[in-house]
């Protein structure tokens, strides 16, 4: 059997057979991830959205990233067709339809042209990603692809995860507060004079930033899972949350206690008000009948 450099040895019909077969299955397998990839919701809101800090900066990369991933899958697409194309000229293929596609299926035969707009914000760790023009093999393609999809879905997901927990539960949060306050306000708790009141002031203002930094920047409230390999492996980070949510319940109760403490003292000043009024009655009472004994009297 003839060799070629750098493919190797020249792989028979059955080799390249099985070669296109798993390499049409690959193909499908990344079409669907890509499709995917592009209409989920999280990759959507991430291209609406008006990004700061560190989520700006990954979706930049990432979304360098996405371009590069079509533009080698396209470059895969065309390979897979050139050879799908050499392998269909003949039923039982000529050593030099072999040849040519030991060289297409195993050799770095496929070159993917860069673009200054796409690797501009492409991640470091592509070392290659600063060149007019790549080479690979379609098994390094196929590789660098999950290595660009991975890395990317993580992003958009980590991003959707955050915005699909917290800013729901803030805005319940806020829903409470905002009766929270009306109850206060009610119980005469008001900011200035009474610290309950200045504790529903800072809550308020410490909700309404939250709620815009997690959704300018959802990354910062993202806590990785250690060891977790899976994309939007984690939990978002609640702490801010769940502190100012204690807040306001310890806030609720001493509104409560006061509230407990007035309705109390009216039902007081209702009993006291009841007594006066039955002395008043007794009273009356009391000189209706000595005026009626001093006129028997006379």
């Amino acid at each position: 059997m003839g060799v070629t450099d750098p493919a190797g040895p020249v792989m028979d019909r059955d080799e390249v057979d099985r070669a296109l077969a798993r390499l049409g299955a690959e193909h499908e397998a990344i079409e669907t991830s890509l499709l995917a990839l592009q209409d989920h919701a999280g990759r959507r809101l991430l291209e609406g959205a008006e990004l700061t800090g560190t989520t700006r900066e990954r979706w930049a990369a990432a979304d360098a990233s996405i371009t590069l991933l079509w533009a080698y899958f396209d470059a895969y697409t065309d390979a897979l067709r050139s050879a799908r194309e050499i392998r269909a000229r003949r039923r039982w293929s000529s050593r030099e339809d072999l040849v040519e596609l030991t060289e297409l299926l195993r050799g770095e035969s496929v070159t993917v042209a860069g673009s200054a707009t796409a690797t501009a914000n492409a991640p470091t760790l592509l070392s290659a990603a600063g060149r007019l023009s790549e080479r690979f093999s379609l098994a390094a393609l196929v590789d660098r692809m999950n290595e660009l999809y991975a890395t990317s879905l993580d992003m958009v997901v980590t991003a959707d995860a955050v915005w699909s927990a917290l800013p729901a539960r803030i805005d319940l949060l806020a829903a409470e507060l905002q009766r929270t306050r009306k109850l206060a306000h009610s119980v005469g708790v008001r900011p200035g004079e009474h610290p309950a009141g200045d504790d529903l002031e800072r809550i308020t203002r410490t909700l309404t930033r939250l709620r815009e930094d997690v959704v300018s920047d959802p990354l910062t409230f993202w806590v990785p899972t250690q060891g977790s390999s899976a994309p939007g492996g984690g939990r978002p980070d609640t702490t801010v949350y769940d502190r100012e949510a204690q807040a306001l319940e310890e806030v609720r109760r001493e509104i409560d206690a006061v509230l407990t403490v007035r309705q109390d003292a009216e039902a007081r000043l209702i009993k006291l008000r009841d007594v006066l009024s039955r002395a008043d009655r007794t009273l009356a009472e009391a000189r209706t009948a000595r005026g009626e004994v001093l006129a028997k009297i006379a």
